[in-house]
């Protein structure tokens, strides 16, 4: 149960520390990625106040026309000194008209008709076109005719810088992801050291008032006894006979969970799980039969499995007995023990009070579904004890209401 403990709390601590590592890896690329767009924005800005003054030498920008403020001067001036981009002009056919360039490498008249037959289709004013960036405007020229102008920056090494910092940040992360997480896990142990100390006080209280209370139940079996033979049968002695049948039985229940609870590991060989199930649930048919219940069985043959035979069957007779107790009256229980992907063993039996059943609960110690119903003196410990035991093989148990008023018990292994 520690180590169980010890998981989920590097489970946890180690989700949330990928949470917020991803939101911090997230947050510094977005505004990296947002930063590089508002920089080709400027640049095409730039691009076509350079390119108008070219064209027009008579127009200048208006005299309270300011230069944008900037966040990163140095950067973004360098930005500018690389750019590579040109201004396309249109005429009303949307053929090219005039073509400006100011990078290093110049664009050819093919490339750009192919790059803006794709642009005009879109009919978007501006955006992404694969690794550049464009902006498309409306102008009238000194003839008064409507031309369309058309800025398009090489924004490669952009990209370039953005792509090179998502990957630095995801080096960074996953490293710092895995050195962290190493000192939770060596951490851990100490975290849950104090949880640890209480429960192994907790189970060493358990199994030594299981032992201490022996001597008395004992004592008292031996006692009554004695009195029986003294002054002879009384229903009073009974009574005491069943009490500590009862006391008894609940003892050895507490230290069999106190025992599964210690972790020790296993001895598992491989046994014939058919015949352990049948051989397990045949005694329970004559007790079914004389309480006017009908039995029936599915076992699948020769299904062998590698596990603790003993404790296995222990399983199968606390969920026959729990069927037997809670059967309605001229009810069915039925036994199927399948093998396909995964061995599974199902228990089902009638039951009218399915609205009061709780699956998420049965397994807890000492619930008692229908406290009316245990007339024998069960505390509710066998399911707990058989979810233990099915954990310690790796497994599962779970409950389930079926359609017609029935329960399943149902063990996967």
């Amino acid at each position: 149960m520690i180590k169980k403990l010890q998981k989920k709390f590097i489970s946890i601590t180690a989700a949330a520390l990928f949470t917020m590592i991803f939101l911090v890896m997230a947050a510094i690329n977005c505004v990296f990625f947002l930063q590089t767009d508002r920089q080709l924005d400027m640049r095409l800005d730039m691009l076509f106040r350079e390119q108008s003054q070219e064209r027009e030498p008579g127009i200048t920008p208006p005299p309270d026309e300011k230069e944008p403020d900037k966040l990163f001067p140095h950067f973004e001036d360098r930005l500018r000194i690389r750019s590579d981009g040109c201004v396309i002009y249109l005429n009303a056919s949307g053929d090219i008209a005039e073509i400006r360039q100011n990078g290093a490498g110049d664009y050819s008249e093919e490339e750009l008709s192919s790059i803006i037959s794709e642009l005009t289709a879109r009919a978007e004013d501006e955006g992404w076109y694969q690794y550049y960036k464009f902006r498309m405007a409306t102008q009238t020229d000194k003839d008064n005719h409507q031309v369309t102008v058309i800025g398009l920056i090489n924004a490669s090494s952009g990209l370039y810088s953005v792509f090179t910092m998502l990957l630095i940040s995801l080096c960074i992360g996953v490293i710092s992801f895995l050195s962290i997480l190493l000192v939770i896990v060596l951490a851990s142990k100490h975290a849950v050291r104090p949880i640890a100390e209480s429960y192994a006080k907790q189970k060493q209280f358990v199994t030594d008032a299981g032992h201490e209370l022996k001597t008395p139940l004992t004592v008292i079996s031996a006692n009554n006894e004695l009195a029986r033979m003294i002054y002879g049968d009384s229903e009073w002695f009974d009574s005491i006979d069943k009490q500590v049948g009862k006391m008894n039985n609940l003892v050895r229940s507490l230290i069999a969970l106190a025992k599964m609870d210690e972790e020790q590991k296993p001895v598992f060989v491989s046994f014939n799980l058919s015949d352990a199930v049948y051989d397990t649930v045949k005694p329970f048919e004559n007790l079914l039969h004389s309480q006017g219940k009908v039995l029936t069985l599915d076992i699948a043959e020769n299904i062998t499995y590698n596990g603790d035979e003993s404790k296995l069957r222990q399983v199968v007779s606390i969920l026959m007995d729990n069927a037997v107790k809670y059967c309605d009256e001229k009810g069915k229980v039925a036994v199927k023990l399948t093998a396909d992907r995964q061995i599974k063993l199902q228990v089902i039996n009638d039951y009218a009070d399915v609205e009061n059943f709780e699956p998420d609960k049965v397994f807890e110690r000492f619930y008692r579904a229908d406290k009316a119903r245990t007339p024998d003196g069960s505390y509710g410990l066998g399911l707990s004890i058989a979810k233990s035991i099915a954990e310690l093989h790796r497994g599962s148990i779970r409950a389930k209401v079926l359609e017609h008023e029935r329960i399943m018990f149902e063990v996967i292994l």
